[in-house]
């Protein structure tokens, strides 16, 4: 990898994980590096009011559409993915549309680009309530760019439901699920990851992906991926 070309890592991970915790540490210790850092989603994250949130993610969304095939993948998830809840039609297809793009661009920017939420995590969060072998297919066929690094954030299911439980704000679908169903839908939702992040590893447009798996309990975790991150990168 050359320092004209960006070079990004992308997390992903089930709702809890600890995947933001960690994309914020490596940014840091990469900023301290020297190496210049860009956290792409924080733009799009809690920090920003509800309305300056909506209208960056709309002129993103309209950035996206631009992109070769984003108005058939667009109709694809609206029309054919099997979603059960009409607002998913809208919602996952719009932020592919903002992440797929984020990436083209920040390849073509110099440094490290790190998002805490990328395409793996909507096509995982896409077939979640919806026919998943049909959009597992469409995540197979996409032919938009992909992260160089994928760091798949691990962490023990019955701390990812009283993670979710104690949240105040919603921040995922699954916090609406009842406390009695949480266990068995983060378990199902992680089998769901296997078939995702293998999927990506093996797809053709990928060119020789990078993929690290880490347990967001070890402390360890932030300096694996920092030393995957130095080793590509320079």
């Amino acid at each position: 990898m050359t320092e004209t070309m960006g070079y990004v890592v992308e997390f992903c991970g089930l709702p809890g994980s600890g995947k933001s915790r960690l994309a914020r540490t490596v940014v840091a210790r990469l900023r301290l590096r020297g190496v210049p850092t860009t956290d792409v989603m924080a733009r799009l994250g809690p920090d920003a009011t509800r309305p300056t949130r909506i209208a960056r993610k709309l002129g993103a969304v309209g950035r996206g559409m631009i992109e070769p095939g984003s108005a058939a993948l667009v109709a694809q998830i609206a029309l054919r993915s099997g979603q059960d809840d009409l607002r998913d039609r809208i919602a996952r297809p719009a932020n592919l549309l903002v992440v797929r793009h984020a990436i083209r661009d920040a390849h073509r920017r110099p440094g490290v680009h790190v998002f805490d939420q990328g395409p793996r995590q909507e096509w995982w969060s896409a077939a979640l309530r919806a026919n998943r072998e049909r959009v597992l297919g469409m995540a197979a066929s996409d032919p938009a760019e992909t992260a160089d690094l994928l760091v798949r954030v691990d962490a023990p299911v019955e701390l990812l439901a009283d993670r979710l439980a104690a949240r105040a704000t919603r921040q995922s679908r699954l916090e609406a699920v009842d406390s009695s169903r949480l266990r068995a839908e983060l378990e199902s939702g992680n089998a769901l990851f296997d078939v995702v992040c293998d999927q990506w590893a093996r797809s053709p447009a990928t060119d020789r992906p990078g993929f690290l798996r880490v347990d967001s309990l070890d402390p360890g975790a932030p300096d694996r991926i920092l030393a995957a991150v130095v080793a590509s990168y320079f």
